[in-house]
């Protein structure tokens, strides 16, 4: 869609979102993919009627397309002698199995053999029919702007993908690639949940995640970066999908840390299981979380990022007027439940690329 529409090749299409001073950003994702246009407020007429064409009449030039296929082959030949990033594809692979949407892995021939026909039915299928957002500073008239430049359609509930019918299995339990060019090791674990933003087991394990590794002052940090000196950094995350989720820990060590990295992670998640969180320590990631939480509505565009992942994953708005309360009702107890519930050893899936 970047690449030019039926009346503009791509040069001119970036020259012309250059000079308004505006901004498309582009973002395919696993569940859904958007399309947005920033810029200022004086262009919202000419950036509505820019939106539409690039949304409605896109022009699958076949030289652009060739073009983009090569930057994109360049690309994935790059990430592909990455440890983190195989480590990560590897990771969804063998969690969801190579058959599911969550779980495939783009290869290099799936760019080449990409034909513009291929192209031109799935915009037609798909990419015509979308929700819209918009926020900031707002002519007056833009309701009518807005309805004078896109087709209000239905969505066919057929083009839907059904990914909750899909129970591909996993492959195996653990993966392991090795190769010397690898210069450190890349430590993926993870697990398959079904903890989604309406689960009542969210708040709870999105605090003990937060505790757990998941900002700069985590015990995993503290542990394995700061006393150890394993890694410049380790996170855990929670990635809460529309039909599953999954839990990941990421960090790339030296190769001789390794198995020390792993055995650190895991004492870790053990403590988690026995040994209360001092109120104080649980308090302070409390106030960490509710603190991002509130800065994520400073800005506008944040803020209506925030209501599109409500809406794509049919949850009520009424998610966020709760959050704050949520996050302070979890108690010291509860983190010990999750732990025991979905942070064991034995259920964690194990992606290692390294020497």
């Amino acid at each position: 869609l970047q690449e030019g529409t039926e009346s503009k090749t791509g040069s001119q299409l970036a020259e012309i979102i250059d000079a308004m001073g505006s901004f498309l950003q582009i973002t395919p994702g696993f569940d859904y993919s958007s399309v947005a246009l920033f810029g200022l407020s004086r262009y919202f007429e000419e950036n509505i009627r820019l939106l539409s064409e690039i949304i409605y009449n896109p022009g699958f030039h076949r030289h652009e397309l060739e073009r983009l296929k090569e930057k994109k082959t360049d690309k994935l030949k790059m990430n592909l002698e990455k440890g983190s990033y195989v480590s990560g594809v590897n990771l969804r692979k063998t969690l969801f199995g190579a058959t599911h949407p969550y779980g495939k892995q783009l290869h290099l021939e799936d760019i080449r053999s990409t034909t513009a026909d291929e192209l031109k039915k799935f915009h037609e299928r798909f990419t015509r029919h979308f929700d819209m957002y918009v926020a900031g500073d707002l002519p007056a008239d833009f309701m009518t702007l807005i309805s004078n430049n896109f087709n209000k359609r239905v969505l066919d509930p057929l083009l839907a993908l059904n990914l909750a019918k899909d129970n591909a299995v996993p492959t195996s339990d653990a993966i392991e690639v090795r190769d010397d060019k690898y210069i450190q090791s890349s430590i993926k674990l993870g697990k398959r949940l079904s903890i989604n933003r309406n689960h009542p087991d969210y708040f709870p394990f999105i605090i003990t995640n937060e505790l757990f590794g998941g900002f700069f002052g985590s015990r995993l940090m503290k542990n394995i970066r700061e006393e150890k000196g394993y890694t410049y950094g380790i996170y855990t995350s929670l990635y809460p999908l529309l039909y599953e989720s999954y839990f990941v820990i990421a960090t790339d060590v030296k190769g001789a840390f390794e198995l020390q990295a792993l055995d650190e992670i895991f004492k870790e998640m053990k403590l988690l299981h026995s040994k209360k969180v001092p109120r104080y320590e649980l308090e302070t990631v409390k106030n960490y979380m509710i603190g991002v939480f509130v800065n994520a509505f400073n800005a506008p565009f944040a803020s209506i990022d925030k209501f599109k992942t409500l809406n794509a994953q049919h949850i009520d708005f009424g998610f966020y007027r709760n959050y704050i309360s949520e996050i302070k009702k979890v108690q010291p107890e509860a983190i010990i439940t999750m732990a025991q519930k979905y942070l064991t050893e034995r259920t964690i899936t194990k992606s290692i690329v390294g020497a």
